[in-house]
């Protein structure tokens, strides 16, 4: 067996542990900000267009650790309740670099006059695979495999989603990627996400969220978060993942606990961070401390107060 092929063993059962954290798919820890890379349907949910762009280092210190860029747009044609998006993740593991570029379309169905809305919503998307072969070092340089391409050409798929919110809660369900990978061992992904605002009062805010994943060859992952926004500007909260088999994360399951904070530098920009917690994954020798950021700009919102920053139900 060729060196090259121990390599790629090596990231199979790389991705394997990364997989077995439920991400198998990118995951971000700021979900609750842009719901559009895992359910089309939110793209116009929010009643204007917008800019989200977030960028995550997973496992920091690990040579080849997950390096995951995002960025989505998103418009709501309001004469005709019909929203439109566009959006790409880049996601970079070793010499591994995956690239998936998606098209969203969403119908949001006014279900009664208290503001009650349905989004259906279906994503056409498609996805490449490239190695970068100058950061290996193989012992045989004649081993015909070098000579095989190493890129994989954008491959189509479909996704599907359901997005129910009023100004005071929000739930939807979503199947990103219908079109399962065989070749490259990428099953299909189910989410579901929701959350609720509670007013306290003018000065304080609360906003529990919780996104559950699930694929056929995994449990069932949870990911719980609060965000308390204070005076309408400042906005900070604890999270934690896991999966429903194990409960809470420790350390010798996936999971994580972490706190995101951030401020709305104005009615159209919001800027925030996440940090991961170096708990999980401990017994194997990853500490899955991990940074994210996240910047969103918001064009002419309509709506008054702080629901037109860090989230629109």
């Amino acid at each position: 067996m060729k060196y090259l092929h121990h390599i790629w063993v090596f990231f199979a059962l790389f991705c394997t542990v990364w997989t077995a954290s439920a991400q198998q798919e990118a995951s971000f820890s700021l979900y609750m900000f842009n719901h559009q890379s895992i359910n089309p349907a939110y793209v116009g949910a929010t009643g204007y267009s917008q800019i989200t762009v977030g960028s995550r280092n997973q496992w920091d210190g690990i040579l080849g650790a997950p390096v995951t860029h995002a960025v989505s747009v998103s418009h709501l044609f309001k004469n005709k309740n019909l929203g439109f998006g566009i959006s790409s993740i880049n996601d970079k593991i070793g010499p591994t670099e995956r690239v998936n570029i998606a098209a969203d379309m969403a119908y949001h169905l006014k279900l009664n006059a208290q503001g009650l809305k349905l989004g259906v919503g279906l994503k056409f998307s498609s996805r490449s695979l490239q190695l970068d072969t100058s950061l290996l070092t193989y012992i045989d340089s004649n081993d015909p495999f070098l000579g095989i391409s190493q890129d994989y050409n954008f491959s189509p798929n479909v996704g599907f989603g359901l997005y129910l919110q009023n100004k005071n809660f929000y739930f939807g369900v979503g199947v990103p990627y219908f079109i399962e990978d065989e070749e490259l061992y990428l099953q299909r992904n189910f989410y579901a996400i929701g959350g609720a605002l509670i007013n306290v009062g003018s000065f304080l805010k609360i906003k529990p969220s919780i996104l559950l994943q699930k694929t056929e060859s995994l449990p069932l992952v949870y990911d719980n978060s609060v965000l308390f926004s204070i005076n309408d500007i400042f906005w900070i909260g604890p999270q934690y993942r896991s999966n429903i088999k194990n409960g809470l994360p420790n350390q010798n399951t996936a999971g994580f606990f972490g706190g995101f904070m951030g401020v709305n530098i104005s009615q159209n920009l919001s800027i925030g961070y996440a940090y991961q917690g170096a708990l999980a994954n401990a017994t194997i020798g990853i500490t899955n401390t991990s940074h994210e950021i996240l910047l969103r700009y918001q064009f002419s919102p309509k709506n008054i107060g702080f629901l037109r920053s860090p989230r629109l139900f």
